[in-house]
């Protein structure tokens, strides 16, 4: 990859890696085959022993499905993790790896990458203890492109509120965990609200996430999936929807200003 070039791979789930030049970040890792009752469905696109060595490591809440515990035993433990603000005194109860929060409208610069934290409507706790835990979205600025991430959220202002203050060339977003709706539309968001949300960020791409990899309940396999097609075809996004199986690359050479 040249270093000008920004570069996503889609692992699975809300796991992908992102290359800005010569920085690589994977956000939300998980290559277990198993979230508490949930069966992995396709395996990783990258096996972790093919990972290149990684910059830093991105999470976005305290599910169990974003922060994966067990998937921490491939990464050197020198690897910086980046939470969100009250997430790291948990975090460093597992894990020996520095831990840098970043709270809501913060930013931490790391190896010449602006790493933004952002605000999203996502309740990211854990079942034991039963407790609220903060989440994030992230966005990345750097002479590449800007890239915005969020493994998890629902539908609401703070789209606007990020496109009001940063350009984004490409935004990563969930589009399945939306069943039964009563439970889950505040905090997840469906296919069609996933296309309201890049016209609010005014991203000029879409890679949709968290879909396909674990049987969400009440969901089929590949519903999400379909039902983002639809509305694609519909709405002659075919330009601006990227659809990544688990290994599929998207890369671009535009170039955002910071």
């Amino acid at each position: 990859m040249p270093k000008s070039n920004l570069q996503i791979t889609a692992i699975g789930h809300a796991t992908t890696l992102i290359q800005m030049g010569e920085q690589t970040i994977l956000t939300d890792p998980n290559f277990s085959n198993r979230i508490l009752f949930w069966k992995r469905l396709k395996k990783p696109g990258i096996e972790p022993k093919a990972l290149p060595a990684l910059s830093a490591i991105l999470i976005s809440n305290a599910h169990y499905d974003h922060l994966d515990i067990f998937s921490f035993k491939y990464f050197k433990s020198t690897i910086p993790v980046i939470v969100p603000k009250g997430l790291g005194k948990f975090v460093s109860r597992f894990l020996p790896n520095p831990v840098i929060e970043i709270p809501p409208w913060s930013h931490h610069v790391h190896q010449g990458v602006e790493i933004h934290a952002l605000p999203v409507q996502h309740i990211g706790y854990r079942w034991i203890p039963i407790r609220n835990r903060p989440s994030a979205a992230y966005l990345l600025r750097s002479p590449e492109g800007n890239v915005y991430f969020t493994g998890a959220t629902g539908y609401g202002k703070h789209f606007k509120e990020t496109a009001s203050l940063y350009p984004i060339d490409v935004a990563l977003l969930p589009i399945a965990g939306y069943n039964p709706p009563w439970l889950h539309q505040k905090n997840n968001m469906n296919p069609e609200e996933a296309i309201r949300a890049i016209e609010d960020l005014k991203a000029k791409h879409l890679i949709p996430i968290s879909w396909g990899s674990f049987l969400t309940l009440g969901e089929k396999q590949e519903e999400a999936k379909m039902w983002l097609e639809r509305l694609v075809a519909e709405k002659n996004l075919s330009s601006k929807v990227h659809l990544l199986s688990p290994g599929e690359i998207w890369e671009t050479k535009l170039t955002s200003p910071l």
